[in-house]
């Protein structure tokens, strides 16, 4: 439990329940295959926000960042299934490698 003050007052063990509500429109659909090599894609240049998902195999391996990127069985882990939401900085690319089989990584690009 956490400490919350308000208003001067502060309150020990208390929790809070919040809903966050982030209005997204869709922009561009990606599709990057992954396979047993890294395979990279650029993102477009005012892109902020993404969407992932992985189908093919267990899981798949993937580094985001600015210029092309390299995947390795050390990056970032998405479990096949699993819907993640991200912050990308400007100029972003996402580079994807398979976990136990080759698959797709299925991209939307966000905007707010």
């Amino acid at each position: 439990m956490a400490s919350i003050t308000t208003d001067g007052s502060t309150t020990a063990g208390a929790s809070v329940a919040q809903t966050l509500t982030n209005v997204f429109e869709v922009g561009t659909a990606r599709q990057l295959s992954y396979g047993a090599t890294t395979a990279n894609l650029a993102l477009t240049t005012t892109c902020r926000f993404i969407t992932i998902i992985a189908a093919g195999g267990t899981h798949v391996h993937y580094q985001i960042g600015v210029g092309a990127q390299t995947a390795t069985s050390t990056s970032h882990y998405l479990a096949v299934g699993q819907r993640m939401t991200l912050a990308v900085p400007p100029n972003a690319n996402i580079a994807a490698l398979q976990g136990s089989a080759a698959g797709t990584l299925y991209i939307s690009e966000l905007t707010q």
